[in-house]
């Protein structure tokens, strides 16, 4: 009966050490999915350019951008580096 505890607990530790894991896997999982992306034409609203200066930006390499079956995708967080990256304090 002794034996039959220890392997129940032993089981026991083991699922809950699976489930703490399984739980860590999925928030970093969820991080790398939760960066927001935008299209072409919301990029050029933010930052009220044409599409031949987004084509620039893409060209030049001064905006980052990910290409699925044709559409054009940017990060948030890239537009608004260059925002950044171009602020001029006066």
């Amino acid at each position: 009966m002794q034996e039959f505890l220890n392997i129940a607990s032993s089981i026991k530790h083991d699922i809950e050490a699976l489930s703490k894991s399984v739980a860590e896997m999925k928030k970093t999982h969820v991080q790398v999915l939760t960066e927001e992306w935008i299209n072409g034409d919301t990029v050029m609203s933010i930052l009220k350019i044409g599409i031949r200066k987004l084509q620039m930006h893409r060209d030049n390499g001064t905006l980052p951008f990910s290409k699925i079956d044709g559409l054009i995708y940017y990060r948030t967080s890239d537009v608004e580096a260059l925002l950044n990256k171009c602020y001029t304090k006066r």
